[in-house]
């Protein structure tokens, strides 16, 4: 590539990371707020803080709020002069009005002026991070499902559609390439062996943890430590780890030994701290001492315990679903060092959690459904192209039946168990859409995963089997357990998803949303009627909850159910 054939790569590249930052900042201030998206082709946003409102672009409307918006935008004066916006401006705007909706909603704080310039950097940091990868070029989509499997997890460039940093990660530093799942990262995991006295572990699942090349391995540099337990960490991590004095000082007593780097290549998830050796049946949650998006990205023992418990109980349970296509990933165990021997954080920081791998066979080829949704330059998401492919004419776009059919079968595999697990068992899953992995078969969806437990809800008053401890951090009340089903399975996941259908496919939004609504009603379900009968659902407020530093404890509100809207 020429210098100037990578100057204007590098332009297209930010100018293409700032439109998607102005897209998920201002539909989460419409969602947030409540204001609406009035106009036509060129939509009107009020800004009351400003007593004006920005005039802009809209490509795409959609009615659960995923608007998408062109490149020409101004702002609107209140005596209706329009002047053009650039997008330095457009942030100080916008965060201005966040910082008001803020002090209305939490009350105003002495330091909201140092918390918006915090969120400012934090966007300008996910911009900066996502024109990075926008650089980068993936290769085109390869047959083997292990290969489609890494793509489909390390292509997620935009991020969380309703969320102010989608791509924030800092920590990393000059050595993001080494490690972002979006620059098709892979490296060697890091290893450790502890002594079994300093060790806290919990198994709830069958499955190796440790490959056996790297045991092998490991026992021969052990010498009088072969007794000690083996800990993967990532690269990262551990050079933060070793570090640290307290860690140096278990390494000299030899209770903690670094073997350092061995085995096969791992390549980071979507998740950028979940990582999967491909041909190995168990993956590894680790921790990482960095802040992604919100917060940093450690595994305390209450997370572990979570995590765990549901995985427990999903094993309990699971034997009596019957449900065709669907299936809970859950987590086979944990290991860290015992927090009370050396703290909790330094516990959080070594804690790693076993995820069952069952894709190691190669007998599926699941894909993590953000990452099918997203916008490609030049091209439509991959969901799309699925679809088309098992149109009567793939030549030709599918017609809104097509879609609807298409739609059908993947709610028989996914809302539908969802709903059905929770209304008979309490179980509620974190089944948004990058925690939900996709199987296709001629291009119709025919198998589906959701993972990660430690997102896991259990409403007291639903679970009548299954053995879970009085005080698990699992267990909510049925009103808090049945809010969080509804924002993550329909407001996150589905939301979304009908509205990538409905921009792509030219099928109408409202069409999709009316054959929901007839597969719900025909399951005759109380959790499914219930759904029905809302007129709202619940929607998490990122970017408020980002403003006021409350990530681990979000904000939620309301936002209009197209399942109640599409019956009026």
């Amino acid at each position: 590539m020429t210098t100037i054939e990578t100057a204007t790569s590098t332009v297209a590249a930010r100018s293409r990371a700032e439109k998607a930052a102005h897209q998920r900042l201002l539909n989460s201030y419409l969602r947030e707020s409540g204001t609406p998206l009035t106009g036509d082709d060129f939509g009107r946003i009020a800004l009351p803080s400003a007593d004006a409102s920005l005039v802009i672009d809209v490509v795409h409307r959609s009615g659960s709020g995923h608007h998408s918006y062109g490149d020409r935008r101004w702002l609107e004066r209140s005596d209706g002069e329009r002047l053009p916006i650039e997008h330095e401006q457009l942030m100080r705007l916008v965060l201005d009005e966040v910082e008001a909706l803020a002090g209305n909603e939490f009350a105003e704080r002495a330091d909201a002026a140092d918390r918006k310039l915090e969120l400012a950097e934090q966007v300008e940091s996910s911009i900066a991070a996502t024109a990075r990868y926008l650089r980068h070029r993936p290769e085109p989509v390869p047959a083997h499902p292990h290969e489609s499997t890494r793509q489909a997890e390390q292509s997620l460039v935009f991020g969380h559609p309703f969320h102010p940093t989608p791509k924030s990660t800092q920590g990393f530093g000059d050595d993001l390439e080494l490690y972002a799942p979006e620059l098709g990262a892979s490296f060697v995991p890091h290893w450790f062996a502890v002594d079994r006295r300093i060790l806290l572990e919990r198994r709830v699942g069958p499955g190796k943890w440790t490959p056996d090349p790297i045991a092998a391995a490991a026992k021969e540099r052990l010498g009088e430590h072969r007794d000690h337990t083996l800990l993967p960490a990532h690269p990262w991590q551990a050079r933060y780890l070793l570090g640290k004095p307290q860690v140096a000082e278990l390494v000299a007593e030899g209770k903690l030994v670094d073997l350092g780097p061995m085995g096969a290549e791992v390549y980071p998830t979507s998740s950028v701290r979940t990582v999967c050796d491909p041909s190995f049946p168990t993956s590894w949650k680790l921790p990482l001492h960095v802040r992604i998006t919100n917060f940093v990205r450690n595994n305390p023992v209450s997370h572990l315990v979570r995590a765990t418990d549901a995985s427990a109980l999903v094993a309990e349970l699971a034997p009596r679903w019957e449900h065709a296509g669907f299936t809970a990933l859950a987590e086979t165990g944990f290991r860290t060092v015992d927090p009370a021997v050396v703290g909790d954080d330094l516990a959080a920081d070594f804690s790693v959690l076993y995820r069952d791998n069952p894709f190691a066979d190669g007998s599926a080829a699941p894909r993590v459904l953000a990452g099918l949704l997203e916008d490609r330059a030049g091209d439509v998401p991959h969901l799309i192209h699925e679809v088309r492919s098992c149109a009567p004419r793939p030549d030709r776009a599918p017609d809104a039946a097509h879609v609807a059919e298409w739609l059908r079968r993947y709610l028989a595999i996914s809302l539908l168990p969802l709903l059905e697990i929770f209304d008979r068992d309490g179980v509620g899953f974190e089944a948004h859409a990058q925690n939900s992995l996709l199987h296709t078969d001629g291009g119709w969806p025919t198998r589906f995963w959701v993972r990660d437990m430690e997102g896991t809800s259990v409403s007291r008053k639903r679970l009548c089997r299954g053995a879970v401890a009085s005080n698990s951090p699992l267990l909510y009340d049925d009103d808090e357990a049945w809010l969080r089903l509804r924002y993550y399975a329909v407001t996150n996941h589905l939301s979304h998803l009908i509205a990538v259908l409905g921009q792509y496919t030219g099928a109408d939004e409202s069409f999709l949303w009316h054959g929901v609504r007839e597969v719900l009603t025909s399951a005759r379900s109380e959790t499914a009627s219930d759904l029905l009968a809302r007129p709202m659902l619940p929607a998490k407020a990122n970017l408020l909850s980002h403003f006021a530093g409350r990530g681990e404890t979000p904000l939620y509100v309301e936002v209009p159910n197209p399942l109640f809207e599409v019956n009026r």
